[in-house]
């Protein structure tokens, strides 16, 4: 078996999990890519996220010459990057189609070849093309329906399309360790291409370059991979050396972690979460970037009073939420989202709000954000909280549009204590 074909079935493998496991692209790839030759790591990339990008338009295609009932899973995935592939490569039709049709033998049977030999071939010799809106934009029409409602028609045909390709890649600097002069120095004596970023003064994107040497430096602790409006949430923050930080829905730590950059390992920062496994990967991350003001709570913030922890001068809110500004990153979540779960989203973000709230002091900032570009989760939210504490205000609100911004949707607002 060619190199090439192994690196298209290990996509194939990835695509399958993701189906069949419901489990998200982005973690399994780190996980698998260790396993087969750098030179190969672009091409899996591309496939497995283009296919789910793309995926109702790759089985619309396939549904005119097949019903999609008479497939599994398996034949369905080889007949998705194969077709991908014919609509969105420059690669020779024959080759697609040979590789296509060994995948088949390999992985289900031989009589499944010769199906995707004829199902791919007339894919690449009739002319069919779709007119339906969720087709052409590769969004569930429940979605594309709910932006122009926010956005128009326009604005969301671009959006979608924005959503369709990859999202540069972005890290922060550790300034507890390095300098954005020094990382720069570094990556472009060797040969890689970088920017500085257009919203965040610790930001660099990776323009063009091998990847080997910036996750060398992230396992060092001097970069952190992190999409840029996360960086901008923290700086929004504005959190100072000596400060008492309270980071309320602290996850993994992307976040948290800049907060104790920025104090410069002076003050204290408690990170709340639910989940113990979380906040075990925290303390991982704080200790390789050289941090220990954070002191860890297991629990959801709701469930936990000022007479238990005291009083904050900053209080940080990332709420879970939809993730619909992450679509290029995670485009599964297109496909699983359903309305009633933004529903039940914004009561728990309110929730959140609201109880978070109870923990700053006096003149204090809070930061309110969610990587969503939904109304319902974002202005919302914050306008009913307003309304209901009189004694905050808006300082600032900042929405970033993927297809406007060319970074994750991101929702950020940042509220002042202390004016009734």
């Amino acid at each position: 078996m060619s190199d090439i074909l192994k690196a298209k079935e290990l996509a194939y493998r990835i695509l399958t999990l993701v189906e069949e496991k419901n489990l998200y692209a982005n973690a399994l790839m780190r996980e698998k890519l260790n396993n087969i030759q750098n030179q190969y790591h672009s091409l899996i990339t591309d496939i497995v996220y283009g296919v789910l990008r793309r995926r109702n338009t790759l089985d619309w295609y396939v549904s005119n010459f097949i019903r999609l009932n008479r497939l599994d899973m398996r034949l369905l995935n080889i007949l998705r990057i194969g077709t991908y592939q014919l609509l969105y490569h420059s690669i020779p039709m024959p080759l697609v189609v040979n590789e296509a049709v060994e995948m088949a033998k390999n992985l289900v049977s031989r009589k499944a070849g010769g199906l995707v030999n004829a199902v791919l071939r007339k894919i690449a010799t009739v002319d069919i093309k779709p007119t339906e809106r969720s087709i052409l934009y590769s969004h569930p029409s429940w979605l594309i329906d709910k932006w122009e409602r926010e956005i128009g028609e326009e604005e969301t045909k671009k959006l979608c399309e924005r959503n369709n390709n990859p999202m540069s890649l972005s890290f922060r600097i550790n300034i507890l360790k390095t300098s954005i002069i020094d990382v720069e120095n570094t990556l472009s004596k060797n040969g890689i291409a970088i920017e500085r970023g257009k919203f965040s003064k610790n930001c660099l994107v990776l323009k063009e370059g091998n990847l080997d040497l910036i996750l060398g430096l992230e396992e060092e602790g001097k970069i952190f991979i992190q999409a840029e409006p996360s960086m901008v949430v923290v700086e929004m923050l504005d959190p100072k050396p000596g400060m008492r930080i309270l980071d309320g829905c602290s996850g993994v730590g992307g976040k948290t972690t800049y907060i104790g950059e920025l104090m410069r390992n002076e003050g204290e920062i408690l990170a709340v979460d639910r989940a113990r496994v979380k906040l075990d990967l925290l303390r991982k991350m704080a200790d390789k970037r050289g941090i220990s003001i954070i002191k860890y709570i297991e629990s959801p913030i709701e469930n936990l009073r000022p007479e238990d922890i005291g009083y904050f001068d900053r209080v940080l809110l990332d709420v879970p939420c939809s993730g619909l500004g992450t679509l290029s990153r995670r485009p599964e979540i297109k496909w699983r989202l359903k309305p009633k779960d933004i529903t039940k989203l914004a009561k728990i973000q309110k929730s959140i709000l609201d109880n978070g709230s109870r923990f700053l002091k006096p003149d204090g900032i809070l930061v309110y954000s969610a990587c969503t570009i939904s109304r319902e989760e974002t202005y919302d939210i914050i306008e009913s909280f307003i309304n209901n504490n009189r004694d905050f205000r808006i300082v600032e609100e900042r929405q970033f549009l993927p297809h406007i911004d060319d970074v994750e949707g991101f929702y950020i607002a940042k509220l002042q204590k202390g004016y009734a």
